[in-house]
């Protein structure tokens, strides 16, 4: 029976039957870090309850759907990224065998959607649903791992929002585990782009590093291009006389893991900050939407940041304008009418709770006399990158940097492993011209605007920027543009865009790519961008790029007589393949069935037949290059190719030989002896 009080007696039942072997099978799938905080809230609902019947089945339920929701089936949340990494393997290779078993295309859809479901993972979504683009993707480690990093990770973070280990007065933002693991991913990536070598077609050569310091990726650049474009919004809002606006959108309550106290929030629906996001993005698209219809124009700038608990919330620098369709010319102050459509769709819902018309949307109006519009946002913008040490809040909380082990948490790096661990976008320009062609312009040289027409020589310009002598402008750009509310079909310049087959990892797909811009004052002419193609360097080329000296091999590359320990006669003749897989004839019927569906046939290739190969007009080369990409996949084309035994004599240095021996050079690579009688030869 139930009951607000419980005696001694029945609390030593509870806590028993928490550490029963019956309650420790339940708590298996639940990670160490989390136990202690399940089994306190299973005995939390347990305390109301004197009957077993009643208290032991009210625990089980409660762990089953904890682990439900957090703990994805077939996932241990406790791996590392190496543990990861190895799923990854482990996952693909099963899906190889698996579709052994396909006996029609359906049934090869069948396995993939079973075994992506035992992970928690959704099927790959492709263009025209092909199947052999997802089959490229399920056999593929890389893919796995991908998916498995992104579900274990928002997983164990939801996990840990949903004990309340995320909040002012534990881990504020982001867990230490999310955090940490963010670290370690930027180190990894920073150390491959350091690895890796690229070459244009002028013979440049820079590591990838080098490059992405020069891009958006930099922090620093980042953060002054959008300053820039920050301040130019400001500058034609003054030029306009808009109304600057500084807006900040909150999710309500139910939203919410953890008060501010720390205590938890009893309104919490187990929503993530992920879905809070889409619930932001939801009512802001409506509330522009009313405001289009009404004939309100908005153009700024709105940034996305975490509440203590990881729950977002929206700080937007918006300016307002009536447009000349204005439904209410009568309202004079047009902010204060824009403010009343955006309140409407802030206290949409749950509009009854407490506090709902003062936190859901805080309004603050720009005044001119008292300074810069972008000051109300500029500490934003720096918090959210690398600009602030210590976070402060308006509850009068400050988030300083923390330390794990070894490591210092700051407050932007937490921020910044929110951003990425839920996969939200911090910032976005609302209005205005894109800042892609903004970018493309940067690529136009001087020489190709030199007879432009007024409107692209002054967006031109107006992009440039000269170290010491001249800064980019947004302001002159969106003026050249149409000004700051332009629609996209009236902007005055816009990409030119060409489509292009790409060979991608799994397959070709049509991509559309952009090659310069076009002005509409002069149809069909294209200034064509500056682009350069740049080719990863391999093999030995990559290592002295890098300053990595070392040698191939740690004896002299010239040929050398053959010593007395080293066998003369050195046959290169290609070690015998395996015997190949004999079929019965109904075997044959069922994997020619299921694998001419996809154009190709396992590995080791099945004898079914004895069609000829190679055809009569290709040549050695291109046979070698046709089995070595097929041989990658443990695949080969249909039909069907059996590789033909080189079998012409050949001859090596002693060098070549022992690499020959351990797999390293090609029998192809041997030059052929003329006369086999002498040297090395057979």
């Amino acid at each position: 029976m139930q009951s607000r009080k419980v005696d001694a007696k029945t609390r030593r039942q509870h806590k028993a039957f928490t550490e029963s072997p019956q309650f420790a099978q339940e708590l298996k799938r639940i990670p160490l870090k989390w136990r202690g905080r399940v089994v306190s809230e299973a005995l939390e609902l347990m305390s109301v309850w004197h009957w077993r019947r009643i208290f032991e089945p009210v625990a089980v339920d409660f762990v089953r759907e904890f682990a439900d929701k957090y703990v994805p089936a077939g996932i241990d949340l406790s791996q590392d990224d190496a543990d990861i990494c190895a799923t990854a393997e482990r996952a693909a290779d099963n899906v190889k065998k698996m579709l052994w078993k396909a006996i029609s295309d359906t049934h090869a859809r069948d396995i993939i959607e079973q075994e992506c479901s035992d992970y928690g993972i959704d099927v790959p979504e492709v263009d025209d649903d092909d199947l052999r683009a997802i089959i490229a993707r399920v056999v593929d480690p890389r893919w796995w791992r991908r998916q498995l990093r992104k579900v274990v990770g928002r997983a164990f973070e939801g996990g840990n929002i949903r004990l309340g280990y995320v909040h002012y007065h534990g881990e504020p933002y982001a867990s230490n585990d999310a955090v940490l693991a963010r670290m370690a991913q930027n180190k990894r990536n920073a150390a491959a782009l350091e690895a890796t070598m690229v070459r244009n077609e002028a013979g440049q050569e820079f590591s990838i590093a080098e490059l992405a310091k020069k891009t958006t990726a930099n922090k620093a650049i980042r953060r002054g291009e959008l300053m820039l474009r920050i301040n130019g919004f400001e500058m034609i809002a003054r030029d306009c006389g808009d109304t600057g606006l500084f807006l900040t959108w909150s999710c309500p309550s139910r939203f919410h893991r953890t008060l501010h106290s720390g205590k938890p929030n009893p309104k919490y629906d187990g929503s993530d900050p992920r879905t809070a996001n889409k619930y932001l993005g939801k009512v802001t698209a409506l509330a522009r939407s009313a405001l289009a219809r009404r004939g309100i124009g908005l153009y700024g700038f709105r940034i996305a940041e975490p509440h203590h608990d990881g729950c977002p919330h929206w700080h937007m620098l918006v300016f307002v304008r009536a447009l000349p369709g204005y439904t209410t010319p009568h309202v004079k102050d047009v902010a204060s009418r824009a403010i009343r459509v955006m309140k409407r769709y802030a206290w949409r819902m749950d509009r009854g709770e407490p506090g709902a018309f003062k936190r859901r949307l805080d309004v603050k109006r720009i005044d001119w006399a008292k300074g810069s519009a972008a000051g109300y946002i500029a500490k934003y913008v720096a918090k959210n990158i690398d600009g602030v040490a210590d976070h402060k809040t308006k509850e009068g909380y400050v988030v300083t940097t923390d330390t794990a082990g070894d490591y210092e948490l700051t407050p932007s790096a937490r921020v910044e492993a929110w951003a990425a661990r839920w996969g939200i976008r911090q910032f976005q320009q609302w209005g205005g011209a894109p800042v892609s062609i903004w970018r493309e312009l940067r690529r136009v040289p001087a020489d190709m605007v030199q007879e432009a027409p007024p409107s692209m020589a002054a967006a031109w310009d107006a992009v440039q920027k000269i170290e010491g002598e001249k800064r980019a402008c947004w302001a002159s750009y969106l003026r050249a543009q149409g000004g700051a509310l332009v629609k996209r079909d009236d902007l005055m310049v816009t990409l030119a865009k060409e489509t292009k087959t790409v060979a991608g990892r799994y397959e070709e797909r049509e991509r559309v790519m952009p090659y310069g811009v076009q002005c509409r004052q002069m149809a069909g002419v294209v200034f064509k961008s500056v682009r350069h193609t740049w080719t990863p360097i391999q093999g030995t080329e990559a290592r002295a790029s890098a300053g990595l000296g070392f040698p191939w091999t740690r004896v002299n590359n010239c040929t050398q007589p053959a010593g007395p320990d080293f066998p003369a006669d050195v046959s290169f003749e290609p070690k015998a393949a395996p015997a190949p897989v004999m079929l019965k004839p109904d075997q044959a019927a069922q994997i020619d069935h299921a694998w001419l569906a996809l154009g190709a046939c396992p590995w080791p290739r099945p004898v079914v037949d004895d069609r000829p190969w190679p055809a009569p007009d290709m040549t050695a080369d291109e046979q070698r290059r046709a089995l070595a990409a097929w041989n990658a996949i443990k695949a080969c084309p249909w039909p069907r190719m059996a590789p033909a035994p080189d079998k012409s004599p050949r001859h090596g240095t002693p060098r070549q030989v022992a690499d020959w021996r351990a797999g390293q050079l090609d029998v192809s690579e041997l030059p052929i002896t003329t006369n086999p009688t002498k040297g090395n030869a057979p």
